[in-house]
């Protein structure tokens, strides 16, 4: 039996199941890849609110690790953060106090144990963080009545070309998003997490404080020293017949204006890891990575740390932000995404992830994702502008990172 048919073992109602009888979405902790699936319940909640949220959060998942009542017990946590650093919505660290995990070789369940007074502790000595029992997160409100429609998004890009011929240059890259929610409870929650899981098993699976979605790029990896990254940028949709698919997918691979967009984003990730790892290859050559819904431009990054001290968000502080999320020069299109965009995004296209009690894990950009609202979903999904774009194929792109989030719910595409 494989793990993606066990995944409504995890923790998802069945269909038809009595409303009473479907757990909470947004208490629930799931992650999975592969062969390799996790579903967590009950236990801790952080919210972090303010600058800096990476590295506190690194610095309060240590005080977690160093006050666990066993010292030489696992423990492992997931995080799923904020784009932004000034963002109303908070980032979050969860503690699940049970978890079950699905392999090809069965599942297991495993109980976690912390100090709860030495976490509270911590918590109260950061300002910005607040600790909640039971693996309550609340909502966001929902922001519906301020999302771009198709016309929005196409005028909101003509303004950014606008700017980046106005900056004669200096902007090179502004990544653009845009929202739309749609109804949905916690019973179709679960749901849209089996059918993520099915149709796009390459991808990360994942859903942390009513947050879930399948990402298909790892920001940081950390295991025993060693550091990974993979870079995507630059797309096109998949086509509707094997010879369109074919045109299609070297289209992307020639285009030299999605080329010089992806080379933007790599840099960025390998100039932001230089100084604290030993790259493998200063110059990887990218890659086409092919998913159900879309074709990406990808570079693997490979290296090993300098210092092994301090955990996989640390790495992670150091490239976030990123060229492929934010823009380039990277500080200067995030200003703008804050000034154009009509949404704040909140966790939308920040880390989320994993890591354990030796601070290796496993972090990814929460992409092709959704943020639970009360009485639906706000979906979110960006692209990335180069002078030259042209807003109509835009939108027709940004409609297809929509299509896996629309189907796993069920929504009719329109």
């Amino acid at each position: 039996m494989s793990v993606r048919s066990l995944l409504p073992d995890l923790g998802a109602p069945a269909t038809g199941a009595p409303e009473a009888a479907v757990p909470p979405f947004a208490r629930a902790v799931l992650w999975a890849h592969g062969d390799d699936a996790w579903r967590g319940e009950g236990g801790w909640t952080v919210l972090l609110d303010g600058t800096d949220r990476l590295r506190r959060l690194s610095a309060l998942w240590q005080a977690a690790v160093a006050g666990r009542p066993d010292p030489t017990a696992p423990l492992r946590g997931w995080i799923s953060s904020t784009f932004a650093d000034d963002s109303p919505e908070p980032a979050v660290l969860r503690i699940p106090a049970d978890l079950r995990r699905a392999t090809p070789s069965g599942v297991r369940d495993v109980a976690q144990h912390v100090d709860a007074d030495a976490l509270a502790a911590a918590v109260a000595a950061d300002r910005g963080a607040r600790l909640l029992a039971d693996g309550e997160v609340p909502l966001p409100a929902d922001v519906a009545d301020l999302a771009w429609d198709d016309a929005g998004y196409a005028a909101g890009v003509r303004e950014l070309l606008t700017r980046m011929a106005d900056s004669g240059g200096e902007l090179a890259k502004v990544v653009i998003s845009r929202t739309m929610t749609v109804p949905a409870d916690d019973a179709d929650l679960w749901r849209a997490i089996g059918a993520l899981r099915r149709e796009y098993p390459q991808t990360w699976v994942f859903a942390v404080g009513g947050l879930l979605g399948a990402t298909p790029e790892v920001l940081a990896t950390r295991h025993a020293g060693l550091v990974g990254s993979r870079v995507l940028a630059g797309s096109m949709p998949r086509g509707a017949d094997e010879e369109e698919d074919a045109a299609l997918r070297e289209r992307l691979a020639s285009d030299p204006r999605l080329a010089e967009e992806h080379r933007w984003a790599a840099r960025s990730v390998l100039d932001a890891l230089a100084p604290v790892v030993d790259l493998a290859d200063d110059d990887p050559a990218p890659t086409v990575l092919t998913l159900p819904n879309v074709h990406h431009l990808a570079t693997s990054v490979r290296g090993r740390l300098r210092d092994g001290r301090g955990t996989v968000l640390d790495v992670v502080a150091a490239l976030h932000p990123t060229a492929a999320v934010g823009g380039t020069p990277t500080p200067d299109a995030v200003r703008v995404i804050a000034e154009v965009e009509p949404v704040d995004r909140g966790r939308y296209a920040g880390p989320v992830g994993w890591l354990d009690q030796d601070g290796d894990g496993e972090i990814a950009l929460a992409l092709r994702c959704g943020q639970q609202v009360p009485g639906g979903v706000r979906l979110q999904a960006g692209g990335g502008m180069v002078p030259g774009a042209v807003p109509e194929e835009e939108v027709t792109e940004i409609r297809a990172k929509f299509l896996p989030m629309r189907r796993a719910l069920g929504v009719a595409e329109d």
